[in-house]
């Protein structure tokens, strides 16, 4: 199916969609909750793609061309409604059909989607990660200086904190994206991230769940429109680009030209000994931040837009004219001067005849209105949005003592999500690293000794967190109590910038107060000739 029918079709729970296996699920599971491709390939309920430890995958190539196909077909789809619900294009509400009649058609998009993504990701990442080489023998070394010096210049030349961020954003968009670590001419190492939409990675069959290769591709169309695959197979040391003709739908073929000693084509191979691609996820099965709450998010725009929907009815309200009959010359009036106005003649109003007859009247028709069932289905969504996605909504705290004090507890859940995240990633780093330091010919089990430190962004009552750093001077350490300030990062450090201060400020007070015996010492060594002297 086109991607164009799928945005096109009215889904009445998209959610079934975009939770992993969905797909995978329809094509018929096996004992083990797989589904085999072909041959070694097969695809796990959590839409990760496994393929045989034991083969080689260049021998098989209708395998990675059946991989390639589900990919596009079946899971791309998905990933580019999952980024349209992101941006604000929500499908379900924009593709519903039009009411009849010509009724108020209000279509209210509520963007929670990305409010949910950019809420975890700025507490998750919004403070850049701190990478750091600690020497395990606590004494700097050449080599670690060299590590420390490899981060901090591409740190600074690539911004990889916007990398970083902008991986960690769209693997909660998706469920998952990748790190993928390239060298240049003079094999300086670059990171640089990958969203899945022509990206994926394959795992081997094993307990060890090892990554095998990965793989990006792209479709170009030629000039009578058949589309040919073009891609890259990325392996360890090498990397091997793919094809497959316009006409050739069902197979492709590698264009690697290997030597005949190594079997590696040299202008292509790297020097890595693992993989310089990683995957990072929010969780094991690949589910997105607003994955399994997409259907109260288009319950909310349907409350948002037929509440939408009933104020404008209230302009098209229907006027009810009683006991009076008007022309059309008097109904273009009532429109124009939107005035109306209903009455007897004087002179036949106090007849008996007129008594006896009804009075007009006039008046307009009330349409129902559930108001207030739209105010608690809206509220009730908002909230369980929030609840199902364990993101805290901030936006009514008020930052009293009080509620500083109970913020760790209403932000426990997304803690306990970010820490779940924090592992994953941590992972990812250190292969993504390793990759960098083999580049520059630094040994690769240093990156054991590297050390991430994730600082999520929290807000804090620095005013309260400075009485409580008070009060536990009393009973804790110094360096205890500066270690509860959130805006304090090292309390050792700490501790050692206030004593440096303090020596410098008893140094700089000596200078400036005399010294109290500096006259008796004077007056006791001045041997200059007084008066009585003189005559």
């Amino acid at each position: 199916m086109k991607i164009s029918e799928i945005l096109q079709k009215e889904y009445p729970n998209i959610q079934d969609t975009f939770i992993s296996g969905r797909d995978a699920s329809k094509m018929g599971w096996t004992n083990d909750n797989t589904v085999n491709l072909s041959g070694s390939a097969y695809l796990d309920d959590n839409d990760v793609f496994h393929y045989s430890a034991s083969q080689k995958i260049k021998d098989n190539p209708n395998d990675l061309f059946n991989m390639i196909k589900l990919h596009r077909t079946m899971l791309m789809p998905t990933y580019v409604m999952k980024r349209q619900y992101y941006k604000g294009r929500h499908i379900n509400i924009l593709n519903r059909k039009p009411t009849p009649h010509g009724d108020p058609d209000n279509r209210r998009i509520v963007n929670m989607p990305k409010k949910l993504v950019d809420s975890f990701n700025g507490y998750f990442i919004g403070t850049p990660i701190d990478i750091a080489y600690q020497d395990p023998s606590e004494e700097a070394t050449a080599e670690s200086n060299k590590v420390n010096d490899l981060i901090t210049a591409m740190t600074k030349h690539q911004v990889l904190d916007d990398v970083f961020t902008e991986a960690s954003k769209w693997s909660s968009v998706y469920g998952r994206a990748y790190l993928y670590l390239y060298t240049d001419e003079n094999a300086y190492p670059y990171i640089t991230f990958l969203d899945p939409l022509n990206t994926f990675m394959v795992y081997d069959n094993t307990i060890q769940d090892k990554p095998l290769f990965g793989v990006t591709y792209s479709y170009y169309p030629d000039n009578k429109g058949n589309e040919s695959l073009h891609g890259q197979l990325i392996e360890v040391n090498d990397t091997v680009p793919f094809s497959n003709s316009a006409t050739t739908n069902d197979s492709l073929t590698f264009d690697e030209e290997p030597d005949p000693d190594t079997g590696v084509d040299d202008q292509l191979a790297h020097p890595f000994d693992q993989l310089p691609m990683a995957e990072i996820m929010d969780n094991e099965e690949r589910i997105g931040v607003f994955d399994d709450l997409i259907s109260l998010v288009d319950d909310l725009d349907s409350a948002m837009s037929a509440k939408a929907n009933d104020s404008d009815s209230f302009a098209a309200s229907v006027l009810k004219v009683i006991n009076s009959e008007l022309d059309d010359d008097q109904l273009e009036e009532i429109k124009s001067s939107r005035i109306l106005n209903l009455y007897l003649d004087k002179a036949w109003a106090d007849t008996d005849e007129s008594k006896a007859l009804p009075t007009p009247d006039a008046e307009f028709m009330e349409k129902p209105t559930g108001d207030q069932l739209q105010e608690n289905q809206i509220q009730h969504d908002t909230d369980f949005i929030y609840q199902v996605a364990q993101i805290p909504n901030l936006d009514n705290i008020d930052f009293s003592t009080s509620a500083a004090q109970a913020l760790d507890f209403k932000i426990h859940s997304m803690k306990i999500k970010a820490l779940n995240k924090e592992t994953k990633m941590k992972k990812a780093l250190t292969q993504i690293w390793a990759c960098a330091l083999q580049a520059q010919g630094i040994d690769v089990n240093d990156v054991d000794n590297l050390e991430y430190t994730f600082n999520f962004t929290i807000p804090h009552n620095l005013l309260a967190e400075a009485q409580t750093a008070n009060e536990l001077q009393s009973t804790t350490s110094r360096e205890t109590a500066i270690a509860s300030l959130s805006n304090v990062p090292d309390a050792k450090k700490e501790m050692q910038k206030i004593s440096a201060e303090q020596d410098e400020e008893a140094e700089q007070n000596k200078k400036r107060m005399p010294d109290p015996y500096s006259d008796i010492n004077n007056s006791q060594n001045d041997t200059s000739p007084t008066k009585d002297d003189a005559s």
